[in-house]
């Protein structure tokens, strides 16, 4: 803290500066100044919060100081310090608020009591002002989540307009006189991440920004026409509730967007509901705002606002081109070639490029057919459950920079895409072939000994099943079956060039039991051991 003695007596200025302990106040600067003028400059320069003032001095006098430390600084304690009685010096004392008066000759006890009360006085207005100004820092934050929610709730039909209606006249000065309005809704999931990238990456805080540029343009010279609002409600990301002149809202929009081109360089698509009863069919015309946004024509670019009276299509399931190229998409990824990917990819875009419609709601359909058949190939040709996760195969929406739907774009990320996948899925089955190749080998060496699933996975640090199913996925045979192929083979080999009794040639080959030997045996070759030695004999 700061503190000043304006007095034209050295001696008085001197006696406070004895008479006050400044440290136990917290006081670490203290002024001086011999008039009202010079005092007016160092309240300029250092801003104390503490003043003693004589009422009589020279070029300005204390009255006249207190009149403006009154208008320019009133948070500031003044104790004045005076040799008169006279009512002339005490009314501005009374007028402009000093916190005391006192008599010279000063005494050093009412000094310090006086310093005391005007210290304690400064700090408790301090800490009141304080948290005054924190409580209306949590004001202006939480207002707007909370209307955040009202409007979204109005939106939803979760709350009747007559339920807010009372506070929305107290905040917007939303009248009883107005009976009509109208909702649009405003899409951010086409922009380009540029702009989410310019925030930092904070989503939130983007929105704040887009939402106070509406917000500036809604607010007309009689009050606002509408607000913007973050809805909380799926698929939407910022709301507009439009309740005054109606009839100018495309106008408005039309100026939003002018604002966000010439801040953000960008622009944003805009859905328009029909106008409606505000106190009935506020969930209605929102609704109608979120189908016109989804089900715009992408195929048309440079309209921003699509109303809903507009849309006169939909387009259904069936109209999906991408079922159509299902097998030819999933054979060229199989075969690891570049130009056969290519070449499809090819022919699936011309046959969009035909498409006279396509809505966002469509295009997001086709993006999760694209992702469910990724997701069967997937389970089609033995793709690793640990490899990748299902986000692997998504698709991002085809976009460009301006917002509008791209059919290069999505060209060239669906052909990255099963590029992607191709070069995945090739690596590997390259993989695979060395591993099995590895198994068949540890086999072919180790055929006479006891070979289960479990010690093979065991061998090769890999699960049963993953044994199982790479085997079979490679040589398009089962591992068991490669086995009892392999060991019949070496016994028809022994019984062809040896005398060895059969019950030696069965162990030999990894056969325990002669039994079962006989019967693999037979059900191998048609033919039981005996037979087939005697076939050779004759």
């Amino acid at each position: 803290m700061k503190a000043l003695i304006v007095d034209d007596e050295k001696h008085v200025r001197e006696a406070i500066r004895y008479f006050v302990p400044w440290e136990v106040f917290g006081i670490d600067s203290v002024f001086e100044a011999m008039n009202g003028q010079e005092a007016i400059n160092l309240i300029l320069a250092e801003r104390p919060e503490i003043i003693f003032t004589d009422m009589r001095m020279p070029l300005m006098d204390g009255a006249q100081l207190l009149e403006w430390i009154h208008r320019h600084i009133p948070c500031t304690k003044v104790i004045i310090i005076s040799g008169y009685q006279d009512y002339k010096y005490l009314q501005p004392a009374i007028v402009y608020g000093g916190m005391d008066y006192l008599l010279k000759p000063l005494n050093g006890n009412k000094i310090v009591e006086a310093t005391e009360r005007a210290v304690r006085k400064w700090r408790q207005e301090k800490e009141e002002s304080e948290r005054a100004l924190h409580r209306n820092i949590q004001i202006n934050e939480l207002q707007p989540l909370y209307w955040d929610r009202m409007l979204t709730d109005l939106m939803s039909g979760y709350r009747r307009y007559e339920e807010l209606a009372a506070a929305l006249s107290d905040h917007f000065g939303l009248t009883l006189g107005h009976t009509r309005c109208q909702v649009a809704i405003l899409s951010l999931e086409m922009m380009d991440q540029r702009l989410l990238t310019r925030f930092n990456g904070d989503a939130s805080l983007m929105y704040y920004a887009i939402m106070n540029i509406c917000n500036d343009v809604l607010v007309g010279e009689n009050g606002s026409h509408g607000y913007a609002f973050r809805c909380g409600i799926e698929g939407v990301n910022v709301a507009i509730f439009y309740w005054n002149q109606v009839k100018d809202i495309e106008e408005s929009l039309r100026s939003i967007n002018q604002s966000m081109l010439e801040t953000y360089q960008i622009q944003v698509h805009f859905g328009l509901g029909e106008v409606c009863l505000i106190s009935e069919d506020v969930p209605r015309s929102f609704h109608q705002a979120k189908i016109a946004l989804q089900q715009r024509n992408l195929l048309c670019s440079g309209e921003w606002i699509h109303m809903y009276h507009d849309i006169d299509q939909v387009v259904s399931e069936e109209d999906c081109p991408f079922l159509r190229f299902y097998e030819p998409f999933k054979f060229a990824v199989l075969s690891g070639q570049r130009d056969r990917i290519m070449e499809w990819v090819d022919k699936w875009a011309a046959l969009i490029e035909q498409q006279p419609y396509l809505s966002q709601l469509q295009l997001e359909k086709w993006q999760k057919n694209f992702k469910s058949a990724l997701l069967n190939w997937k389970a089609e040709i033995g793709w690793d459950k640990s490899a990748d996760s299902d986000e692997t195969f998504d698709l991002e929406l085809p976009f460009d920079t301006n917002g509008n739907f791209s059919l290069a774009v999505w060209k060239e990320r669906v052909a990255a895409k099963l590029l992607a996948i191709s070069r995945k899925y090739n690596s590997m089955h390259d993989q695979d072939s060395r591993l099995v190749q590895d198994i068949k080998r540890y086999i072919d060496q180790n055929y006479h000994k006891e070979i289960t699933l479990q010690h093979i996975a065991d061998c090769f640090f890999i699960s049963r099943e993953n044994v199982s199913r790479k085997f079979k996925q490679v040589t398009n045979e089962n591992l068991i079956d490669y086995l009892t192929r392999l060991r019949i083979d070496k016994a028809k080999m022994l019984l062809a060039d040896s005398n060895m009794r059969i019950a030696q040639i069965a162990e030999l080959v990894g056969f325990q039991d002669e039994k079962y030997f006989s019967r693999v045996f037979k059900k191998i070759t048609g033919q039981t051991s005996r037979e087939f030695r005697k076939q050779l004999n004759t």
